[in-house]
């Protein structure tokens, strides 16, 4: 649901300084680099890549007017109203800043798909651009081959699914920046089940070195650590079983959701997510859909670790078939209503979930009343007016934010 923003900050951002004129040592490695990259990939530099650097003043600047370019201000407020509906963040969450400061702070070197350049942070250290080198321009490489700027925002037909690509994307450059490490050492590079590992451990651990991102809310900090972590994770799994080839088949034949990113034998059997049909309000005011998209694996499993803990998590994990949501503003007053759906895998799971989602709707509001419960329907009043949750067989539906209680169909 945070698809356009989340975007925006790992991989659509068009950083347009020029290069400097005078030597750059950094700079001076990329051709032994990209030599590297493609004995290791097989994907052979089709033109030699561009780069530049920039200061972190002027990373801001350029961002702050960049997302006034590239996000159009009711695609944010869409992006925000549903992480606040869903209470995923703070209602005072102002998600615009955030990006910008997230990305400001964590900025050491980006690809830009777009003018087809790499660039560099100017206070980057040069022990450490080697590696970061290797990151970005495997980016590069793969842009040469298969257009990552369109495979990022054309190809996905879904929220979750843009999430799965950003994975493809960050996953197969951290891989094969940990295989141009062990080449660069005399090793095989393949790396091992702990290096991978090492992956999701360190970007938890450097959350430490950066305090906007120790500060967000854990919908935020996981949105940007999971293309690392769980990305690293599928593409390893995709090697392990295709070899070189996978390095072109993640592209050509990308995973559709954030579920074939988590379990790869998803991904391997071509499960694709359903989409359960969303409840029918029936109002007397006028209602004007302000957004609508998927809830991914990725998405509950945040939800319910926010609200229940990582152990009640991971009992979801692999059980979702799939999710929906639209959020409707009724009425001059613009009151918004969020309508959701999800469907499970059996319907003993579905109502495992149900339970677990009433406990959500409890914990995320300061006020909670339930009105009617029982069975396999629960309704009440939140902060933001009444609700009405139900169990139907494998799906679990609930709407949200009405200013009356007004008529559901199913």
């Amino acid at each position: 649901m945070l698809r356009k923003v989340v975007a925006f900050c790992l991989l659509s951002i068009s950083l347009l300084a020029g290069a400097r004129k005078e030597k750059d040592a950094a700079f001076g490695q990329i051709d032994a680099i990209v030599k590297t990259l493609s004995e290791i990939t097989g994907l052979t530099e089709k033109h030699a890549v561009p780069y530049g650097r920039m200061s972190k003043s002027e990373l801001r600047k350029f961002l702050n007017k960049r997302i006034k370019k590239t996000l159009k201000p009711d695609e944010i407020y869409a992006d925000e109203l549903s992480l606040k509906m869903f209470g995923l963040v703070p209602q005072d969450f102002d998600l615009k800043k955030s990006t910008i400061d997230l990305l400001t702070e964590q900025a050491a070197a980006f690809y830009d798909y777009d003018e087809k350049k790499l660039f560099m942070l100017e206070d980057s250290s040069f022990s450490a651009e080697t590696t970061t080198l290797a990151h970005e321009l495997s980016h590069a490489l793969a842009d040469q081959y298969f257009n990552l700027d369109k495979f990022m925002e054309d190809s996905p037909a879904s929220d979750d699914e843009n999430l799965a690509h950003t994975a493809v994307v960050e996953g197969e450059a951290s891989w094969l920046m940990i295989a141009y490490e062990l080449k660069q050492s005399g090793q095989k590079p393949v790396p091992t089940p702990e290096m991978v590992k090492s992956v999701a451990d360190t970007s938890e651990a450097s959350m430490a070195d950066y305090p906007v991102l120790k500060n967000s809310p854990l919908y935020i900090q996981e949105s940007l650590l999971f293309p690392y972590s769980e990305g690293t994770a599928f593409f390893d799994a995709v090697y392990k079983k295709m070899g070189k080839a996978s390095f072109a088949a993640v592209f050509t034949d990308p995973p559709v959701d954030s579920a074939q990113i988590m379990h790869p034998k998803k991904y391997f059997d071509h499960e694709k997510p359903s989409k359960p049909d969303l409840p029918k309000i029936a109002s007397d005011l006028k209602a004007k859909e302000i957004t609508e998209g998927s809830m991914g694996e990725f998405d509950h499993s945040i939800l319910l670790r926010q609200y229940l803990g990582d152990a009640k998590a991971a009992e979801f994990s692999g059980h979702l078939l799939g999710g929906q949501f639209k959020i409707w503003q009724l009425g001059k007053v613009k009151h918004p209503i969020l309508v959701y759906a999800s469907q499970w895998d059996s319907n003993a799971q579905a109502a495992h979930f149900f339970a677990a989602y009433k406990k959500v709707l409890h914990s995320k509001w300061k006020h909670y009343d339930e009105t009617a419960g029982g069975g396999d329907t629960v309704k009440g009043t939140g902060d933001n007016g009444y609700f009405e949750t139900r169990l139907q067989g494998d799906r679990v539906t609930s709407v949200e934010g009405m200013p009356t209680p007004l008529v559901v169909n199913y």
